[in-house]
């Protein structure tokens, strides 16, 4: 008998594995199919067919940087083969898509979308101006119009609140005294006075903060 036809085990037990495994795949059972290939690469980690079955089970899971990664592979152990080429392509370009929907939404989340007159630089130093006199206006002044409404909410209902309550007209020389001298405070402030005003105080802290940094980062960005 000629040696050469006779089957290798490793290549037996590797292939057995893979029958196994698409077996497992094709009912659902992903877990299972998974480390079924995972032992056939233990076994062969050369093996073309192997790592376009992995390539496969990460791309039904929607991890196409995993397949990506598998198809590559697959196709650098086996360059002719056509359907790995083809499913290596698709992988790239899947990636690809992803990357652009990211820069996207990274445009879009800094207010930065195509035609959009924010894309242009801003100025930190005035940016800071703008949130110190009016916590808020510096994100606007940046195009982040969700965290300039919020800041804005925050001081507009701290606001509020200071008027709608008793002696809330007074909070800020209440506030003043109470730091100089506490002897001369009008009356009493309330809990809810003193908490209101420590989140706007904090609020305006984070807003005059915020607003240079962001502008900084933005002109970077559009760099």
């Amino acid at each position: 008998m000629n040696l050469g036809s006779e089957l290798d085990p490793k290549r037996e037990e590797i292939e057995r594995l893979l029958r196994l495994a698409h077996i497992h795949h094709v009912r659902g059972e992903r877990s299972k199919a998974k480390e079924l290939i995972l032992q056939g690469l233990e076994l062969d980690a050369e093996n073309a067919g192997v790592w376009e079955l992995l390539g496969d089970y990460l791309r039904e899971v929607e991890d196409w940087q995993g397949a990506h990664d598998a198809y590559k592979k697959a196709h650098e152990l086996d360059p002719d083969n056509a359907a790995i080429e083809r499913k290596y392509a698709e992988a790239v370009l899947q990636l690809t898509r992803q990357q652009e929907q990211y820069q996207q939404w990274e445009r879009a989340l800094e207010g930065k979308g195509a035609g959009n007159a924010v894309a242009l630089p801003r100025n930190p130093g005035l940016a800071f101006l703008l949130s110190l006199l009016m916590p808020g206006v510096g994100q606007l002044y940046n195009g982040q119009f969700v965290k300039g409404g919020i800041i804005l909410g925050i001081m507009i209902v701290g606001v509020v609140v200071f008027l709608a309550t008793p002696g809330g007209s007074d909070f800020i020389y209440n506030l003043l005294a109470y730091l100089v001298n506490p002897a001369r405070v009008r009356g009493t402030m309330s809990n809810l006075q003193l908490f209101t005003g420590l989140i706007m105080f904090i609020t305006w802290v984070y807003a005059f903060i915020d607003a240079p940094l962001s502008a900084a980062a933005r002109n970077r960005l559009l760099e």
